[in-house]
Order: structure tokens, then C-alpha cells, then sequence
């Protein structure tokens, strides 16, 4: 018998290295450890983060005028903001509500471009500051990141494991504490499940969620699931603050120190923008998709700058 070989379809273009930064050639998944450059914007983001995550705990604990901050009872149809109760029928309200949300997403984005998606978004926040510095104890590379020089064993795996169900239930505890309030809530922690089978169902389904989200999906969520990046390029314009590559001052590249009177750009080459990146893409590329304006290749390419004597960004 003759094997026949598959003739080559000219028509097919061959795949790229990466087809999504976080998908490789053959369509298997690109696991992202980014490193850690803890330079002058990384220091600024780490300080909101950590406000965003204990205003997230707060807020359910804190009241105005004898009630909630903020309860969003959605069983007996009340939602209490700031200490006022609003009711269904307050649909001029809501509309109000929905409109301003609308626009101010549309304005912030005009003005700064992704901020929210790289300073506030809680995928950002617990993900960049709470689990990938888990990820990094437990895999040996506290500090710097990157891909550990040997893989977790099966005890570490197990504890690290551990600590993201503890982290995922505390977060969805305080989640369903905005729509049952802290008092009730505390009463279901300390009785049996069966005799409040529905939200706990909720809860444990929001750990589920948060530990697929967390451990699996990660960045993912902001490059394929969150529908914003693809809004972004219809609400931005020329005006609008993005972080981008000056290819003018860059270009053309050479590794290393480059002298004086060199014909060349001020970039060396060294591909750590990339490496840092936590959504896998190279900046100098251009303006993205999956770019979420975290300044960490700003904070890399500084360190770099000031290594070779060249101005910082």
C-alpha cells in the first residue's frame, strides 16, 4: 500500500507564532507568568488596588441614617444607596442611573483611554495584586515573576490550591453580603445550608466561578470574554491618553548600549515590555485589543532606559 501525503491548501495562510497571545500555533493554550517591574506607576496602581479591595470589604458593613451603605435587595425589590431606599417604581431614576453610567464609560474611556481596565477593574485588581503573588510565593518567584525554574510539586499545588478556595469563598461571602446584608448573612453562616438552600447554591456557584476564573480562565476574561476591549476603538480618539510605543524615538532597534553618534533608536531591544506584559501582547505593535493601559511596560522600559543612560518615558 502507498501513503498519499495531503497536498498543501496555497489558499491558507500559515498561522502566526501566537494566534491570541494567549493561544500557541497549534491551538494550545500559552500560559502567561509575567514579571514583576515595581516601578514608579506599578507602585501607584498597588496603593488603588489595595484601597479598591478593602472598600469592596467595607462598604456592606458601613451604614448612613440607620441603613446600609449599599443593599441591593433584589427578593424584596428594595436597593438602599448611600442611605437611601429606592423602590421599582423609581424607574426615572434607573433610567438616570443607566444613562450616567453609560456616558461616563464613554468619557472616561475619550479621556484616558483603558484606565478603568487597568486600575479598577476587579479582574485587574484581585488578579495582578491578590492571586499572581500567591502564584509567585508558591512557585518561588516572589518578587521578580516569570516562569519558576521548576514546577510546584503536588504539596504546594494542593496548598496553593487551598488558599485560593479560602480567598474565593471570603470574596463571595462579602459579594452576597450587598444583597442580603451582613446581619443575615452572618445568621446562614452559622446554620445549616439546608435550611437556606438557595443562597448557598448562589455562593458556592459564585466560588465555583471565581476559582475558574481565577486559577484557569485568568486573562482570558479581559482578551476574549469582557466585551469592552473591543468597544474601546470606537470610543477613543486622537485626544484620548493611551500607552503606546513612540516608534519615531525607538526605531530602528539595536540590542545594547548604542553609542552617541549611532544612527539608531533609543530602543535596545531587550523584549522586557513584553515579558511584563500581563496580557501577553508587544506594545510595540501598536495599539491593541487585549492592551488594558496597565503601564507595566512603561515602568519596564524606565528601568531599562536608566540602565543604558537614555531618557525615561
Amino acid at each position: 500500500m502507498t501513503s498519499k501525503t495531503v497536498p498543501e491548501n496555497d489558499a491558507l495562510l500559515d498561522a502566526p507564532d501566537h494566534v491570541l497571545s494567549t493561544l500557541e500555533k497549534d491551538g494550545s493554550r500559552r500560559w502567561l507568568r509575567p514579571k514583576l517591574a515595581p516601578g514608579f506607576w506599578w507602585h501607584k496602581r498597588r496603593i488603588i488596588a489595595y484601597m479598591l479591595m478593602v472598600i469592596f470589604v467595607a462598604i456592606p458593613h458601613l451604614q448612613v441614617n440607620n441603613k446600609p451603605l449599599i443593599l441591593l435587595d433584589i427578593a424584596a425589590r428594595k436597593f438602599t444607596i448611600f442611605g437611601r431606599t429606592f423602590l421599582p417604581t423609581d424607574t426615572m431614576l434607573l433610567a438616570l442611573l443607566i444613562l450616567t453610567v453609560l456616558f461616563s464609560i464613554v468619557l472616561v474611556t475619550a479621556v484616558a483611554g483603558r484606565v478603568w481596565c487597568g486600575w479598577a477593574c476587579p479582574q485587574t485588581v484581585y488578579m495582578e495584586f491578590l492571586f499572581r503573588p500567591i502564584d509567585r510565593l508558591f512557585e518561588g518567584t516572589k518578587g521578580k515573576g516569570g516562569k519558576p525554574k521548576k514546577g510546584m510539586n503536588g504539596a504546594l499545588q494542593v496548598a496553593r490550591f487551598a488558599v485560593y478556595v479560602v480567598l474565593c469563598a471570603f470574596l463571595a461571602h462579602t459579594f452576597l453580603a450587598y444583597f442580603v446584608g451582613v446581619e443575615r448573612l452572618s445568621e446562614w453562616v452559622q446554620r445549616s445550608p439546608v435550611e437556606h438552600p438557595v443562597p448557598f447554591f448562589v455562593m458556592v456557584f459564585t466560588v465555583g466561578l471565581m476559582l475558574f476564573d481565577f486559577m484557569f480562565f485568568r486573562e482570558q476574561l479581559c482578551l476574549i470574554a469582557c466585551p469592552y476591549g473591543r468597544f474601546q476603538s470606537v470610543m477613543l480618539d486622537e485626544q484620548s491618553m493611551v500607552v503606546a510605543y513612540d516608534h519615531i524615538r525607538g526605531e530602528p532597534r539595536k540590542k545594547g548600549k548604542h553609542a552617541p553618534d549611532e544612527k539608531v533608536g533609543d530602543c535596545v531591544d531587550c523584549n522586557q515590555c513584553v515579558v511584563v506584559c500581563p496580557t501577553g501582547i508587544d506594545i510595540r505593535k501598536g495599539l491593541q485589543m487585549e492592551c488594558i493601559n496597565c503601564t507595566q511596560c512603561i515602568d519596564a522600559c524606565d528601568s531599562v532606559m536608566e540602565k543604558v543612560a537614555r531618557q525615561q518615558a
